[in-house]
Formats: structure tokens, sequence, C-alpha cells
């Protein structure tokens, strides 16, 4: 019993070392979140989705030939063009003030998730690294508390976000600039990663 709930909480902590550290997903959320709390956890939810595509090419061992060669190149390329156009929707609505009123879900928050998640290097990299070392020494034990970790990080990260939005409306503008800076920053990054192995 004690060693399930050892394998759980391991699980948990490395679910949340894939969803907590900045990046684009987080950026994408932290924006969706100023329109409503569910536009930003579904945007995190379509990112989990993502995992747990990655999870089963990993634990069928696929994930190694989608970062070799051409394939890798190509999503870098496709993620660094993704994340460009997110930054400049992002940050073109900038001065629009935050939604009030009704919860609603903002359009298609999940898809953007998703379609982050999927075309995220750095998500793809994990499941590499670590991903792989993770099944092969736990097997499918730790994916509960895994993708517990992940949800448990989403449902805060939402939960914070959108507290301090609904309290103080002047950060609006401050999470949606540095929202779309960090989505330039790592579009740029990807496609100039694509591009130095071309040369």
């Amino acid at each position: 019993m004690l060693e399930s709930w050892q394998t759980f909480l391991t699980g948990a902590i490395l679910g949340v070392s894939i969803a907590a550290p900045p990046g684009p997903v987080n950026a994408a959320a932290t924006y969706q979140v100023t329109k409503s709390w569910l536009a930003g956890e579904l945007t995190l939810l379509g990112a989990t989705t993502a995992d747990a595509i990655f999870f089963v090419l990993t634990y069928f061992g696929l994930t190694s030939l989608i970062a070799s060669g051409e394939a890798r190149d190509l999503l870098f390329v496709v993620g660094g063009v993704f994340m460009l156009y997110i930054a400049y929707s992002t940050l073109r609505r900038a001065k629009v003030k935050p939604a009030s009123g009704p919860v609603r879900g903002g359009r298609f928050p999940y898809l953007l998730g998703l379609t982050i998640g999927l075309t995220n290097p750095f998500q793809l990299a994990w499941w590499i690294a670590v991903g792989v070392g993770m099944i092969s020494t736990f097997g499918l034990n730790i994916v509960a508390g895994f993708f517990a970790g992940i949800i448990a990080w989403t449902l805060f990260l939402s939960t914070i976000l959108r507290a301090g939005l609904t309290r103080y409306q002047r950060i609006y503008p401050v999470l949606v600039y540095a929202s779309g800076a960090i989505l330039v920053l790592f579009g740029v990054w990807f496609l100039y990663s694509a591009i130095s192995s071309l040369v």
C-alpha cells in the first residue's frame, strides 16, 4: 500500500514538473484566463491531452521517430510559426477589456492548448528525456499520479490567475503583454533551432 502511494506521489511530482515551468502552454493559458476561468482551464486540458498522446507514443516507443531528422525540424518550424501567430493574436487584444459577467469558454481554447502541446518541441523532449525513463522504471502504475499532478496544476494555475485578474483588473494588460512576449520568444527560438540544424 505504501509503495503504491509512493509511486502515485512520484508520478504527481513528475506531472507538475512538465506542467508548471513557464512555457508556451502556460503563456497561452494566462491570456485565455483573461476571458474566463474556463477558457484558461480548457487550454491547459488541451495540452494535457497532448501529454496523453505523447504518453501513448512513448509507451509504444514511437517518440524517438518523431524527434529525429526531418520530422524534428518540421516540428520546430510548425511550432515556431504557430507560436508567433498566437503571440500576434494575443498582443493585438492587449487593450481590450477582460471579459466580465457569465463565465464562457472562449473560442476553441481546448483546441488551442492541444495544438500548442502537440507542436511544442519542449513537451516532446520531456517525454523522450524523462517520460521514457518514467515508464521503464515504474510501468503503468505511475500514470494515475502523473496525470493527477498535471490536472492539479491546471486547476491551481487557472484559479490563481483568474482570482488575481478579478481582484486587480489593472494586471490584465501585464498578463497579456507577458504572455505575448513569452510566445514570441519561444516562436523565434523554435524557428532559429530549425534553421540552425539545416545550415
